[in-house]
C-alpha cells in the first residue's frame, strides 16, 4: 500500500512552478558568474580608478590648477561713497576716526595676504590667487559689511555704501594694465550713481559689440 501526502491540486501546481522559476533563475547566476570569470579586467569602467597612472594624472591636474590658481591676482578700486560728502565738514581727527573704523572692517573681510592700500579718495585691494568671479564675491562682501556699520559721524538712521571696479589678471598674463582696468571698471560703477560692483569683463564686452547699423533715415539723408 503506498501512502503519502494528501494536498489540493492548486498547491501542487504552484509548487511545481516555484521549482521551475528557481531552477530558471539558478541556470542563468551560474552563467553570468561563468562569464564574468572570462570577462578582461579592461571592461570594467571602474578598475582604471585604482591603476597607479590615474592617480599620477588627477595629481598632476590638482597640481596644475593650483599653480595657476596661485598666479593669478586681482584688484578691487573703491571708494566710500559718503566720504566725499562729509570728508568735507568733517575736522581731521574725525576723518581719522572714520577712516580707522572702516579700515578696520574691510581688513578683518580680507585674507592675510590680501594687500589694502587706502587714499583720500578711495581704496586699492590687490587679492593674489583670485580670479575675477572671486573679486566680485569679496567686494559684494565687503559692501554688506560696510553697510553694518553704524557711524555717529553720520548719523544713526545712515548707512556706509560702497562702490567697486573690480579686474583679475589671469596665470601667465603680463602685469600691465591691471590698474588701469580695474580703474576703468570703478569709473563706470561710479556713473551708476554708486553703490554698485561692475567687473572689467563687463564693460569690455560692451566695447568689443559691433557698432549698431545707421538707421535708414539717417541712410536716407
Amino acid at each position: 500500500m503506498i501512502t503519502g501526502i494528501e494536498m489540493p491540486l492548486e498547491v501542487a501546481l504552484l509548487l511545481c512552478a516555484g521549482c521551475i522559476a528557481a531552477g530558471v533563475w539558478f541556470g542563468q547566476f551560474r552563467t553570468r558568474r561563468s562569464q564574468s570569470k572570462h570577462r578582461p579586467q579592461d571592461s570594467n569602467p571602474f578598475a582604471r580608478l585604482h591603476a597607479t597612472a590615474g592617480y599620477a594624472e588627477a595629481i598632476d591636474l590638482a597640481a596644475r590648477r593650483n599653480a595657476a590658481r596661485a598666479g593669478s591676482q586681482a584688484m578691487l578700486h573703491g571708494r566710500i561713497d559718503q566720504f566725499a560728502a562729509f570728508s568735507q565738514s568733517w575736522n581731521s581727527q574725525t576723518r581719522e576716526e572714520v577712516r580707522g573704523h572702516v579700515a578696520a572692517i574691510m581688513r578683518a573681510g580680507l585674507r592675510r595676504d590680501d594687500r589694502i592700500t587706502l587714499a583720500t579718495d578711495g581704496f586699492t585691494i590687490l587679492v593674489p590667487g583670485a580670479d575675477e568671479r572671486a573679486a566680485v564675491r569679496i567686494a559684494d562682501r565687503l559692501r554688506r559689511k560696510l553697510a553694518e556699520l553704524v557711524l555717529p559721524q553720520l548719523g544713526h538712521d545712515a548707512r556706509l555704501t560702497a562702490t567697486f571696479g573690480v579686474a583679475a589678471r589671469p596665470y601667465g598674463d603680463a602685469e600691465d594694465g591691471l590698474v588701469q582696468r580695474a580703474r576703468q571698471a570703478f569709473a563706470a560703477a561710479a556713473a551708476r550713481g554708486g553703490d554698485h560692483i561692475v567687473p572689467a569683463s563687463e564693460i569690455e564686452e560692451i566695447m568689443l559689440l559691433p557698432a549698431p547699423a545707421p538707421s535708414p533715415s539717417a541712410s536716407a539723408a
